[in-house]
């Protein structure tokens, strides 16, 4: 009879791991992630308004229009949005990025297009292409002819030859 609570002990233990559910023993963590994880993990990029407001206006006309010749043979051609008031289409590679000016407080001309990570800088004497995703740059000593223009000047200037 001293059996019974023992018998009863292990029927009660095995009813219960029946119940639990089955758990894998992997010793390794998986570094798989499934796509639709990794699409939950990346934060999508902020919508950009249908209309730009004043402070974005105000940067459009900053902005250098046409080709624009990079370091490495690269050419970028920088042309307005033809639906899209106060944006841009940067074609990169056969491909148009649609681009959206952001004031900033340098007076540098920046453009961005939050969706692919592309922005473009431009000062009075260079511009550039980044890749803020990547956190890259993909051009520099980009030279729209008015920039060619502005660093002539400054070389040329009395105060630059001292």
């Amino acid at each position: 009879m001293r059996l019974l609570p023992l018998f009863a002990c292990l029927f009660v233990s095995a009813a219960v791991l029946a119940q639990a559910p089955a758990t894998k023993q992997n010793p390794k963590p998986s570094t798989k992630t499934s796509k639709s994880a990794k699409k939950q993990a990346e934060p999508k990029a902020p919508e950009e308004p249908a209309e730009l407001d004043g402070d974005r206006m105000a940067v459009a006309p900053m902005v250098l229009q046409g080709e624009t010749k990079c370091e490495f043979g690269q050419r970028f051609d920088i042309k307005p949005h033809p639906s899209l008031p106060g944006r841009f289409l940067l074609q990169h590679r056969g491909v148009n990025h649609v681009l959206t000016p952001q004031p900033t407080t340098t007076g540098v001309v920046r453009l961005e297009d939050k969706r692919t990570g592309f922005v473009w800088l431009q000062v009075p004497v260079k511009s550039m292409l980044m890749d803020a995703k990547k956190g890259q740059r993909i051009a520099d000593n980009c030279m729209h002819p008015a920039q060619v223009a502005e660093t002539e000047a400054v070389q040329a200037s009395p105060t630059a030859a001292q």
